[in-house]
């Protein structure tokens, strides 16, 4: 069978009167499905949160949900937000539908697999329809004939529908694993941070027991072999970069690697689109010249406090005025610093415990006084950092597959979604097995 081009406003009729968030007494309760639960969620079902709300019975009646129906995002800040789809695949007793969204409901529900038609109104194709049809300066919104206008290819032959939905489905399926295995190993990251940062847990995993701790006054128990010394008795150097501000000045490929405060994430340096400053700059900004082991924290913004150890392979690198760069001396390890710092009892006492007391920023003086508490010797600093790193390595193998995982999705869709590669037909009249995504998917 070939494949056909249709357009929304062929299919079924647009509504956008949904109901608001309020609740009286006088009205019936009702499960309402939200902005964001569209926007998080390309298939609707009821493992969804809903938020409880009422409404009269004629908004219910209007505003009810069934399955096939189309749940649009029609207005957002920005233009990449609006448009997003989810489909409604199964029946959803007392629900209804936000009036911050707009409900498509088609003719015919059985004449597209629900869950193809999903991934087809989620297409590169359906954004980019959205997005030039956009209009608005502070907040973009979409018409009911930007939704009528949009247009998708569709396979005739509804095993094939099946077959591609079934597909796409396990890898989201091997995704949504992936993020699921990465929030287990952050919990555990930040149980193991809580626990060996304050020495209440041994590296080779064993508590300590009450009398190997001493009673400091200001920060109650000490393991027994811990000290606690001023950040500048524990760095070589603490300083900060400088912004270019010389006249003419522009970025090169290569020459002294520019580290801003934007690069500094929780644990890493993030340099996919690296900036260089020229080369003759070196002399004037020698100062704060990065080296390996260097901690960089950043000092300024809604960023602050976030830090990660310099370990990129590169000749001449410097930073930004929002970085503090934290040079630990030879007998401490940079990486144990570094979680000390990222330890959230430890921004706590940088940034104060609540929001509205925090600081805008903090100066170098701050961490010159600052008062760690840390294992007197650098083998067991290591032996700590050891433990974490391990969790991160998962961490961070996690986060790789999930790229990898995302970057398959979208070949796919962009390949099965318009017909240009078929599936095969074994494939397809097999649909309703179990369809394993851990081999390798050549697209030609």
């Amino acid at each position: 069978m070939s494949w056909k081009k249709i357009k929304l406003k062929d299919l079924g009729w647009v509504r956008s009167a949904g109901v608001n968030k309020l609740s009286d007494s006088n009205q019936k309760q009702i499960r309402l499905l939200n902005y964001m639960d569209v926007y998080r969620n390309q298939k609707i079902s009821n493992e969804i949160d809903f938020q409880i709300v009422t409404a009269k019975d004629a908004e219910i009646k209007n505003a009810n949900l069934e399955i096939g129906d189309i749940l649009f995002t029609p207005s957002s800040e920005k233009p990449t937000d609006i448009g997003h789809a989810g489909i409604v695949i199964e029946d959803l007793p007392y629900t209804v539908y936000s009036y911050h969204l707009v409900r498509f409901r088609p003719d015919d529900a059985k004449k597209f697999n629900p869950h193809f038609l999903a991934y087809a109104l989620n297409s590169f194709s359906s954004e980019k329809h959205f997005i030039t049809r956009a209009t608005g300066t502070t907040r973009y919104t979409l018409s009911k004939s930007d939704f009528h206008s949009l247009e998708f290819e569709y396979p005739e032959n509804p095993n094939e529908q099946t077959a591609i939905a079934t597909l796409l489905s396990k890898v989201d399926e091997a995704i949504e694993a992936t993020k699921n295995g990465i929030k287990a190993a952050e919990k555990l990251k930040k149980a193991l941070m809580q626990n060996l940062l304050t020495g209440k847990l041994k590296p080779d995993g064993t508590w300590r027991t009450e009398d190997e701790f001493y009673e400091d006054e200001k920060f109650g128990k000490v393991p027994v072999g811990w000290q606690i010394i001023k950040g500048n008795k524990i760095t070589d150097k603490i300083t900060k970069g400088q912004s270019p501000k010389w006249q003419g000045f522009e970025y090169q490929d290569s020459g002294i690697l520019f580290v801003t405060s934007e690069n500094v994430r929780d644990g890493y340096i993030e340099v996919d689109s690296p900036k260089y400053l020229p080369i003759e700059f070196h002399n004037k900004i020698k100062n704060s010249q990065l080296q390996k082991g260097d901690i960089l924290i950043n000092i300024v913004g809604a960023s602050i406090g976030r830090c990660a150890v310099f370990n990129l392979d590169v000749q001449y690198a410097n930073t930004n005025q929002a970085v503090c760069v934290f040079r630990p001396k030879e007998e401490n390890d940079s990486d144990f610093l570094a979680y000390y710092i990222q330890n959230g009892y430890t921004q706590q006492r940088l940034l104060g415990n609540q929001v509205e007391t925090a600081r805008a920023n903090l100066s170098l003086g701050d961490f010159r006084k600052f008062k760690f508490v840390i294992p007197e010797t650098k083998d067991e600093q290591i032996h700590i950092a050891d433990k974490l790193n391990e969790v991160n390595f998962t961490i961070q193998s996690k986060q790789t597959k999930i790229q990898t995982l995302q970057r398959l999705k979208k070949t796919l869709m962009q390949n099965l979604l318009t017909g240009k590669v078929r599936l095969p037909e074994g494939f397809i009249a097999q649909f309703e097995s179990t369809v394993e995504v851990n081999h390798k998917i050549e697209i030609a």
